[in-house]
């Protein structure tokens, strides 16, 4: 079968439709030809030309297909004009003529069960691509809102300050208040212009590959600018194989998991340290705590939970945002320290990045 053969050679790929179309009416000529040759309408092999077809209605569009079925049909009722040959000829006349009035019909019926299971298909078929279309709005839609939210929980402590100073400008004219004020008022500004290039990206599914030096050099550059008076002892030796590959709502989350540790050690000085292997990024952050502390793991990262200091919206936030990612946020306490775990998966086909 020529078409057959060609769709072996060709693979996946899709075969033109024109070449298709003339593959199938160059196959049914010379299968009603050697048919007229050996026995015509009377000879039980004209059912092979069901092969050639049903793969004409499968893979041509309808109209094409539709050709294909009436050239069919013409071709075996050319088969009666054939005379029979032998001795029972007149015999095998009636017999011919239901041979050919049993192609018709089969012909039709084919046709018609492909061309239903086809609408069938082409109808599930865009169904399932809004279904993907809406999905993906959806995601876009999660990622903004987890963005807002980040940008809400982040602005909310320069706000209060600048809040506090407002307060404390209107009894005193003291003017370190107002560089102070200004330099609150700046890192508003940072993190709207973050977020609006947040919004960008997840609008037009921008992802960055981050190398370790660069991710930990953004995450330092928020830290300074949220917690500029925290101790963090960052790694002085940074993995040089690899990238993580994420949007811009990466970075703060990673930076929130930092800061709730400052917030939770105090005054205390926080470990951050940093390692690699082949397919895995780990950051590991060790933070004091009092011994009194209420520390429920379990639930840490996945739901809010009430505290002096909060709700733990930012834990939940930032771990939606490593989980959307591949990655993993896990806390562990021993005695007065805790260690949080952040593991984020390399990029594949990694490289190396200096």
């Amino acid at each position: 079968m020529l078409l057959l053969l060609f769709l072996l050679i060709f693979g996946r790929r899709r075969i033109p439709t024109g070449i298709t179309l003339l593959l199938a009416l160059l196959e049914i000529g010379l299968v009603n030809l050697s048919i007229a040759l050996n026995g015509a309408a009377s000879n039980p092999f004209s059912s092979i030309l069901l092969v050639p077809l049903v793969l004409s209605l499968m893979l041509l569009p309808f109209k094409a297909g539709f050709v294909v079925l009436v050239i069919s049909i013409l071709g075996q009722g050319l088969q009666l004009i054939v005379p029979a040959t032998g001795h029972h000829s007149a015999m095998m006349q009636s017999h011919a003529q239901g041979m050919v009035l049993s192609f018709i019909l089969t012909s039709l019926l084919v046709t018609t069960v492909i061309f239903y299971f086809r609408l069938q298909l082409g109808a599930k078929t865009a169904a399932i691509q809004q279904l993907r279309e809406r999905q993906l709005r959806d995601e876009q839609l999660l990622a903004i809102g987890t963005a807002a939210a980040q940008l809400t929980h982040d602005a909310a402590t320069p706000v209060q300050t600048m809040g506090l100073i407002l307060e404390e400008l209107s009894d005193s004219r003291d003017l370190t208040l107002l560089a102070e004020l200004q330099s609150q008022y700046s890192q508003l500004e940072i993190l709207l212009r973050n977020w609006r290039d947040v919004a960008d990206d997840v609008r037009e599914a921008r992802t960055s590959e981050f190398s370790p030096l660069n991710l930990i050099r953004a995450i330092r550059h928020l830290i300074i600018l949220a917690r500029p008076e925290a101790q963090i002892n960052w790694p002085q030796q940074m993995p040089h194989n690899g990238c993580i590959q994420g949007d811009r709502t990466l970075i703060p989350a990673l930076a929130n998991i930092v800061i709730n540790a400052c917030d939770a050690a105090a005054s205390e000085a926080v470990n951050f340290s940093i390692d690699a292997n082949s397919a895995l990024l780990r950051l590991t952050v060790t933070n004091p705590v009092s011994h009194n502390t209420a520390f429920p793991k379990e639930l840490l990262g996945s739901r809010f939970i009430h505290s002096e200091s909060g709700f733990g919206v930012g834990a939940v936030l930032s771990n939606a945002t490593i989980e959307k990612y591949g990655g993993k946020v896990s806390w562990e306490k021993s005695g007065n320290q805790v260690t949080t775990v952040i593991e984020l998966p390399l990029a594949k086909g990694e490289r190396k990045v200096d």
